[in-house]
């Protein structure tokens, strides 16, 4: 009698959607079943991958899951599908799964990691191969295609247009990039948004430490560091507002704070202190962070470094600098795709009646603010 088997990619998204309701913080199986519209024995099955999911249904997955992103969740939900379709052959699924690859190009490292699946999945029973999903980076990978916006360019075009990374701060071929963009558009529509750039330069965006929170929440996939050049880091300790629990996600490595303040404590004593404060906040809602708390001293040590600028007090000064208006902290958040978004703000750990804002930096002045910021980290001995 031939074993039943279950489609892999189909139990890796699954294991995809049980991390993301874990992150939820105490969200049960049977609350995400009702807002999708499903019975919980159903939904239960579709975390096993014992079921899938239908294509109908993935704009209230986005409405559930909000860190996934529409376009990719469609294209998994067809090859689902597809492969679900030839799931009694393992030789089947293996030529499918490669068709699927060569059609659909930002589906071919999640699928190629389904070879060492289709080598053990007629021998060992589903928790093995969950096992292995995992093991294999398989479920890391569907996560990160699941939680990153689609782009319309080649990769040559996605290192030269988006600039400035932080390995690239300036490219000369942004502007050449935008012109072979506008190609073949119509001149009514080209006025239209060259209007729109226009009326875009006259508005600066101004960021409260509340929106700028919505932000990391909403991208925190996204992102893989956070260099911080601040005055003091005692900034660092709004545990009311920032929940730094993206530590914890995989695709993020560290957040670097370079401080300036030569009369804050060693950052040894700094860093004792935000680690002491973090696990009492998180203690006292221990049922939502308590994936947090098991791994909490590891996490820390390994992705939270905070180092004294002591010697480039110039340098911070400049960084500091808005416009001829100093400013007390700047956030440079690293993508997973090398671009950065920096957000610049003068707040400080004292209360304050002053009025308290940040802004995100226009192109030229994070161009060349991300020159400064690497050449502060390399004094640190930091790179990415």
């Amino acid at each position: 009698m031939t074993q039943k088997i279950k489609n892999p990619l189909a139990q890796a998204l699954g294991l995809v959607f049980q991390g993301m309701r874990d992150k939820m913080g105490g969200v049960s199986s049977s609350q995400i079943a009702s807002r999708l519209g499903l019975a919980a024995s159903h939904y239960r099955m579709i975390e096993a991958g014992s079921a899938i999911l239908q294509p109908f249904r993935a704009i209230k997955v986005v409405q559930t899951f909000d860190t996934i992103e529409f376009v990719p969740l469609c294209q998994m939900l067809v090859s689902l599908q597809i492969l679900d379709s030839v799931k009694h052959s393992i030789s089947d699924m293996r030529t499918n799964a490669e068709l699927l690859a060569e059609s659909t190009p930002s589906l071919a490292k999640i699928l190629k990691k389904l070879d060492g699946v289709f080598e053990i999945i007629e021998k060992q029973p589903p928790s093995v191969i969950a096992r292995h999903i995992e093991s294999s980076g398989l479920k890391n990978e569907l996560n990160s295609f699941l939680t990153t916006a689609p782009v319309s360019f080649t990769s040559d075009q996605i290192d030269n247009f988006m600039a400035p990374t932080y390995e690239y701060p300036i490219s000369g071929q942004l502007y050449s990039k935008i012109g072979n963009i506008l190609q073949g558009v119509a001149p009514f529509y080209l006025d239209t948004v060259l209007q729109m750039i226009n009326n875009l330069k006259d508005v600066t965006p101004r960021v409260t430490a509340t929106e700028l929170a919505k932000w990391e929440a909403t991208r925190k996939n996204q992102f893989s560091h956070i260099i911080g050049i601040v005055r003091d880091p005692g900034v660092m300790m709004d545990f009311t507002t920032f929940d730094y629990n993206y530590l914890w996600d995989e695709s993020f490595k560290k957040i670097l704070i370079i401080y300036q303040n030569e009369q804050a404590e060693s950052a040894i004593s700094i860093k004792q202190k935000i680690c002491k404060l973090l696990r009492e906040r998180f203690e006292s809602q221990r049922m939502r962070y308590e994936r947090e708390l098991d791994t909490f001293d590891e996490v820390l040590s390994e992705k939270l470094r905070i180092e004294s600028g002591a010697g480039n007090f110039e340098c911070i000064d400049d960084i500091l600098l808005y416009q001829d208006m100093p400013m007390n902290n700047l956030w440079a958040y690293v993508m997973e795709s090398g671009y950065v978004v920096p957000f610049i703000d003068n707040a400080t750990i004292e209360p304050s009646s002053a009025d308290i804002y940040g802004t995100s930096l226009g192109y030229d002045e994070t161009c060349q603010k991300l020159i400064k910021i690497r050449q502060l980290c390399s004094e640190v001995g930091f790179g990415l």
